[in-house]
């Protein structure tokens, strides 16, 4: 790995923490934006799902294009106009306006993930394409707690805080500009259609296997927190324990990568998989202690499956729909995100069992069809 390597990985990691941070950050300033605009704070709650879904969809956009006009391109101008929208944040004087410019900002937020996964997978060298990938998925998934901690060290509320952002997407868009590799896509110098590059991903089942589990992650993994949240009113749960004993274990998307190099992407995805389905289903018996404990596993079992999954698709795809493979991808990953809350909070109500075991289920179910569709011994179709 050379300096320039890990110049990159050093920026990719950064940018998509501030990124992925801006899902989670305004949680802990509900209170602070339901004053400051005069809504109840249920409203206020509106300000993280009109990112969340601008977000969520753009992927379907600028993943494509990332594979028609290049990644580094589509990083750069993605981080610049966030930095832009971040400003449009900062300043919006009624809660309308504040909604429309959290759409925005998701929308341009949306460049970075998948092209910069398919940067890493295209870019560093082979033997270090697991750990980049490691290293993003640990910024994407400890980016939950940390940006919410973050958030809460700051005065002065939402704007103050988005002030202090945009700068430092521009510092991002500055350092990708340098360490990034310009290289043409495939799709592009050949003239591929989104048509020709979508056919190959859909004739290929452990692709289609690998998107139906990413539906099922952060479906999962938020249905959980959000579900504890519902009961901790009625049985006493310590969520802020909950939250933190969880944190360690995110360290093990370190561990995908010898994993990943040893036995393959999907077995490590599978087994990530595995350990999420058994940890809803200890958290499903409702007792306190068996709850943190799944709080530890699920943890561990999210570590493991993003990055096997991440590693499963970009390694399944060509470089000329790897952009497009990891954007459907992505949309499922923060879609399951998007849904959960309002799920979780519906099925709780008849207790923890039904809240915890449809998401138990799912993971189980995703695990199986990684197992039938990208056996150990099958290689991934050459392309």
């Amino acid at each position: 790995m050379t300096l320039r390597h890990a110049g990159l990985l050093g920026f990719v990691m950064a940018s998509g923490f501030l990124i992925v941070g801006q899902i989670y950050m305004v949680i802990p300033l509900i209170e602070d934006i339901a004053a400051r605009f005069d809504v109840s704070p249920a409203n206020a709650g509106f300000v993280g799902t009109a990112f969340g879904f601008a977000y969520a969809a753009g992927f379907l956009v600028f993943g494509p294009l990332s594979d028609r006009f290049g990644r580094r391109r589509v990083i750069v101008l993605g981080l610049i106009a966030t930095a832009l929208a971040t400003l449009l944040v900062a300043f919006a004087q009624n809660f309308g306006l504040l909604l429309a410019a959290r759409a925005v900002q998701g929308f341009a937020a949306s460049t970075f993930p998948p092209a910069a996964l398919s940067l890493v997978a295209e870019d560093l060298p082979p033997r270090q394409r697991a750990f980049g990938i490691s290293l993003m998925s640990f910024a994407f998934l400890g980016a939950a707690p940390l940006s919410q901690f973050l958030a809460a060290q700051v005065s002065g509320g939402l704007p103050a805080i988005m002030l202090w952002l945009a700068p430092l997407y521009l510092f991002g868009a500055a350092g990708m500009f340098f360490t990034a590799r310009s290289v043409s896509s495939v799709a592009s110098s050949e003239g591929a259609g989104t048509e020709q590059r979508t056919r190959p991903l859909l004739h290929d089942p452990g692709i289609i296997a690998a998107w139906a589990a990413a539906g099922t992650v952060l479906f999962g993994f938020v249905s959980f927190h959000a579900g504890a949240q519902a009961l901790g009113v009625v049985r006493n749960f310590d969520l802020q324990v909950l939250r933190l004993v969880g944190l360690p274990t995110l360290l093990l998307t370190f561990a995908a990568t010898p994993l990943t190099r040893r036995h393959g992407a999907p077995v490590t995805a599978r087994i990530g998989l595995g350990l999420a389905a058994l940890a809803l289903g200890i958290a499903a018996t409702g007792v306190s202690a068996l709850v943190t404990t799944a709080s530890v596993l699920l943890s561990a079992g999210v570590a493991l499956a993003v990055p096997g999954l991440i590693a499963t698709v970009a390694g399944r795809a060509s470089d000329g729909n790897r952009g497009l493979a990891l954007a459907i991808y992505s949309f499922l990953l923060f879609f399951g995100a998007s849904i959960a809350p309002p799920v979780a909070h519906a099925l709780m109500q008849t207790g923890s069992v039904a809240g915890w075991l449809l998401p138990a289920s799912l993971f189980a179910l995703a695990a199986i069809g990684l197992t039938v569709f990208t056996p150990i011994s099958q290689r991934p179709p050459g392309r």
